[in-house]
């Protein structure tokens, strides 16, 4: 995140002072950089960790850390190499800092501690992986409007295969082990950090600038593992291309990775996703089962590139990837296939609606992040994203998301942001749309 003026600070003291919403207020720091070291036991399902946390404040004088740590064992903190008082609050981590820190200070701590399995750390036997909850896996500021850089350091055994988000930096091997270092330059919610290692079979494929890296858990019935993802994945390729003309942006990165792993993991993360092992058959058998293959691409421009401030407007995220999921689906296949999709995303929402489920897109009652989640984000989001398209035009329609797409790449957003880019290209005023479908 990028620091806070002095107007910024004067809406930041309102925003605590009037509470004008059950969404909780903002924490009074940004966090600037994660250093994480982590070293993943697939014998024992553990994970020891240490984490250098760079942040500056965003009001004068604080003097403790909210910070989220899951269910994580933590063993110290440290600030210089001394150690600071800390106690736990459910799933918060409370640190008292040694000094109180001012305006422009840019002061570091160090957490060390223990992981095992949870929800966002998930634990095979030949294979680990995150899913959503960094705060099961790294103590973080978990609020996805705390945008950071990360640099990542994993250990793990030497035969086994990893992935992480950002970009490979290098490899070296310690005795029976592989230490690697990946850094995300560019700052990311900390929510879509992650990572997995295990003995996966490995392919590859470029779509232009752009390596395509593909890992599957192993099968011990077949030899050609590594053969099948090319097949598996052959729509990879076409997707990105899809996206990158539709958003005006190029992928954000020199590498994609798609790994099929054990569990139901369905789960993007900055620069791969993680995907069922079952959907990879799924592919072999029905090729044009596509939805979620684009679904999940389509967040490294929605969802990461670009975020939700917070979870009041998750849609941002959820919709857009859903609909633009169904949009390939139309290039590919024909109207009648983009039809069909939304035809299921109407009547689901249709039926929360009946259920007395409905709710804005832009959701500001929630006080857990759970609570701005489920299934209205995804389904009521495509759906009036479709209604906007037949109401702007085609031209306007597609001009708006790139003119969105340019003017916040980078930057968390808002549902007003949305609909100033969209106005923009429609040269027309579309409050009403938005006061019908996304505010009330």
């Amino acid at each position: 995140m990028k620091r806070a003026s002095g107007p910024a600070l004067a809406a930041l003291f309102l925003f605590f002072t009037l509470r004008v919403s059950a969404a909780p207020p903002p924490r009074p720091y940004d966090v600037d950089n994660y250093d994480v070291k982590i070293a993943p036991d697939l014998g024992a399902k553990r994970l020891e960790g240490e984490v250098t946390i760079r942040f500056h404040s965003i009001v004068d004088g604080l003097d403790s850390l909210e910070l989220d740590a899951g269910a994580l064992d933590v063993r110290e903190v440290l600030e210089d190499s001394a150690g600071l008082r800390f106690e736990r609050r459910g799933e918060l981590l409370i640190v008292q800092l040694s000094k109180p820190v001012h305006l422009g200070e840019e002061p570091e701590i160090t957490v060390r501690y223990n992981a095992g399995p949870a929800a966002g750390l998930n634990f095979f036997e030949d294979q680990v992986y995150t899913a959503y909850f960094t705060s099961h896996w790294m103590v973080s500021n978990d609020r996805p409007e705390d945008r950071a850089t990360l640099r990542l350091v994993i250990t793990a055994p030497a035969s086994a295969k990893v992935a992480a988000s950002g970009r490979l930096i290098k490899t070296r091997r310690e005795g029976s082990h592989s230490v690697s270092e990946w850094r995300q330059d560019a700052e990311v919610p900390p929510f879509v950090f992650g990572f997995a290692a295990g003995d996966f079979a490995e392919n590859s494929a470029q779509a232009n600038r752009v390596k395509l890296r593909y890992l599957a858990t192993r099968s011990p019935q077949s030899k050609n593992d590594a053969a099948a993802l090319k097949k598996i994945f052959q729509n990879t390729a076409p997707a990105l291309r899809f996206l990158e003309e539709k958003s005006g942006m190029p992928y954000p990165g020199p590498t994609y990775t798609q790994i099929l792993a054990r569990g139901d993991p369905k789960q993007e993360a900055a620069t791969f996703t993680l995907l069922p092992e079952e959907y990879g058959k799924t592919l072999l058998s029905k090729p044009d089962d596509l939805w979620l293959l684009v679904h999940e691409l389509a967040h490294q421009w929605y969802g990461i590139g670009i975020a939700c401030r917070d979870w009041s407007d998750f849609w941002l995220n959820e919709g857009l990837a859903t609909f633009l999921a169904d949009g390939f689906l139309e290039q590919q296949f024909g109207a009648e296939r983009y039809q069909h999709e939304i035809d299921d995303a109407r009547a689901t929402y249709e039926k929360f609606k009946a259920d007395g489920r409905d709710r804005p897109l832009s959701f500001h009652g929630w006080n857990v992040a759970r609570e701005a989640g489920g299934s209205i984000p995804y389904y009521k989001g495509a759906w009036v994203l479709h209604l906007l398209r037949q109401q702007m035009g085609e031209d306007a329609f597609w001009r708006g998301l790139r003119v969105y797409t340019k003017d916040n790449w980078g930057r968390a957003t808002t549902s007003r942001d949305f609909q100033k880019s969209m106005e923009a290209a429609a040269a027309t005023n579309l409050a009403e749309f938005f006061n019908m479908w996304v505010y009330r």
